[in-house]
């Protein structure tokens, strides 16, 4: 699956994605589409799901159009969401706090298929909003923690190539530190790297990485 802002509601990316058998989910925000207008109808037309997640409520309307996409010639779904989140913020003089409600609306694009309950619903919604998770956990850290934006190589193939190996290695990094840390001294990522660039200078095995196995009894 691949997750994208307005630039990727493309018919030539959702085609090749569907070629290789993936599904797209695009931001909708262009109002002189078509598709747009047409979602916007059959909105009024329809009444939302609505459900609440933390402290956010939301009205979601969920549509299965097609023939309003010049290019893709296919079935998409459009879900637009309307989502509102009380907020307590400085007042205007900055001497007390008040009550405020913060409203944004979503829609997006997708080849998913249409979700059989509300549970399916919630799950494709906050599949679509993972895109600013990516974002900061992905794009952000590479480059504020592994340095990905420093060029130690002019080479084009040495800068794809440190690339490709960066990313796999900030994969196997958090696999390994969701997945097999066991020791609860291990609070953020910062002090994991650390532990890990002291086991490169020193012969010993920085606790608390790896515990010692204990003797099998016999």
């Amino acid at each position: 699956m691949v997750i994208g802002d307005g630039l990727y509601l493309k018919e030539t990316v959702f085609n090749l994605l569907k070629s290789h058998h993936k599904y797209a989910i695009a931001v909708l925000k262009e109002e002189r589409r078509q598709l747009f207008e047409e979602a916007n109808r059959l909105s009024l037309l329809s009444e939302p799901r609505v459900y609440r997640k933390g402290k956010t409520y939301y009205r979601v309307w969920e549509h299965s159009i097609e023939g309003c996409w010049d290019g893709y010639g296919k079935e998409v779904r459009v879900i637009a969401s309307e989502e509102v989140t009380p907020a307590r913020v400085h007042s205007k003089d900055g001497k007390s706090f008040e009550d405020k409600l913060k409203q944004v609306k979503w829609m997006w694009v997708t080849n998913l298929p249409c979700s059989k309950d509300l549970a399916g619903l919630k799950n494709t919604v906050a599949i679509c909003h993972s895109r600013w998770q990516i974002e900061n956990q992905c794009f952000n850290e590479t480059v504020n923690t592994w340095k990905a934006d420093h060029v130690y190589r002019h080479s084009a193939n040495a800068i794809i190539a440190f690339l490709l190996l960066l990313f796999v290695c900030v994969n196997i990094f958090n696999i390994f530190r969701i997945r097999n840390i066991k020791d609860r001294r291990v609070k953020t990522k910062i002090y994991l790297i650390k532990l890990i660039g002291r086991g490169f200078h020193t012969d010993e095995i920085p606790s608390p990485l790896i515990t010692p196995i204990p003797p099998i009894p016999i």
